[in-house]
């Protein structure tokens, strides 16, 4: 959810699933307070489409923009940005007096005349709102695909496909510390629902360049198990530090012969390191291109102080990060757990 209002005035903005419930979408909601000023809906708009780049796009997405119409400046180009994403339905609702509603911004917004709703419309939303969910209903049923001689079955979108990355710092400044990112990497695996139709688990180490390996791909284990052991016997290999080396390893795991569910999956990669960087490409580079392959991309550090270790690079971790907040370290790693786990829960208890 995006709270707006003109250029000079403060927004919030409400991550996905910052609700879980009705109650607590309601509760929310009604505490919002008016922030006045202007009206800026083409930023609005704007942050919405930021907003878009995290979802999973094989789930159906309602954008609504509630909205008098007289934005200050022009929010066309953003709207038709919207409308051109993929299994996105755009409504703009406005109350009031329908005379003071600028209903050519509306179209401009929804690109669809019967999208938008006005506060006697109200019914007409509703029964828009059913017949999309009931198309989204039979994309998700299973396909079954008949010849003269088999019957094959495609299992149907769960909603709950992760593509997750692991990449972890084996170099000699992390000697002290690495074993902690295994135990944290396991933790993250085991909170997940792992399965060819869930969560599927790649994991990268590096140290020096010639020394970053993708130990196990998206497609090696299909048990939680399987992925436990392989984490818990990898063993550090020393070295200079090519953190940048580690991020570049784990885009080939947007390759489908890696296993990759480019379009179905939510594209998650999660960077254990101290931050430090030595050798290879710019890890900010690197994070910018990984960004544009659609990964949410989050580091996590270990900020306690052990012999001989390190103090953590805290500049290069948030550059690293997607954004302040996806940098974790070993006090807030739960909420990363957390956060990454909102997808699964739907699906936890399928076969």
């Amino acid at each position: 959810m995006v709270v707006y209002s003109g250029n000079s005035y403060r927004r919030e903005i409400l991550p996905w699933n910052f609700a879980k419930t009705n109650e607590e979408f309601v509760r929310i909601t009604n505490g919002l307070r008016a922030i006045g000023g202007t009206t800026n809906t083409k930023k609005a708009l704007e942050v919405a489409l930021e907003l878009m780049q995290q979802r999973n796009r094989s789930i159906a997405t309602l954008v609504l923009v509630v909205t008098d119409g007289r934005s200050a400046v022009d929010p066309k180009e953003p709207a038709q940005h919207l409308q051109r994403e993929l299994n996105t339905w755009v409504f703009a609702a406005a109350t009031g007096e329908p005379e003071k509603v600028d209903r050519r911004e509306l179209l401009d917004i929804t690109g669809n005349i019967n999208h938008i709703v006005m506060h006697s419309g109200r019914e007409l939303a509703t029964d828009i709102t059913r017949r999309l969910l009931r198309e989204a209903q039979e994309r998700c049923r299973p396909t079954t695909t008949t010849t003269t001689t088999t019957t094959t079955t495609t299992p149907p979108i769960t909603g709950c496909e992760i593509d997750l990355v692991l990449v972890i710092d084996f170099s000699t400044t992390t000697d002290p510390i690495y074993q902690m990112y295994k135990n944290m990497a396991t933790r993250l695996v085991e909170a997940l629902k792992i399965g060819p139709r869930f969560t599927q688990v790649a994991v990268v180490t590096f140290a020096t360049v010639g020394r970053t390996r993708v130990k196990f791909n998206l497609r090696k284990y299909e048990k939680k198990e399987d992925i436990i052991n392989a984490i818990n016997g990898l063993k550090s290999t020393g070295g200079t530090t090519a953190l940048g080396e580690g991020i570049k390893a784990g885009l080939t795991q947007t390759d489908e012969k890696e296993g990759a569910r480019p379009g179905i999956a939510t594209r998650v990669m999660v960077v254990f390191t101290d931050g430090w960087s030595n050798k290879g490409p710019d890890p900010r580079q690197m994070a910018k291109e990984a960004l544009q392959q659609q990964f949410e991309l989050y580091s996590v550090a270990i900020k306690e102080r052990f012999p001989n270790s390190v103090t953590v690079n805290n500049q290069t971790l948030q550059d690293v990060a997607q954004d302040g907040a996806h940098f974790y370290d070993e006090r807030t790693y739960n909420y990363l757990i957390d956060r990454i786990r909102q997808r699964n829960l739907p699906c936890m208890n399928m076969p």
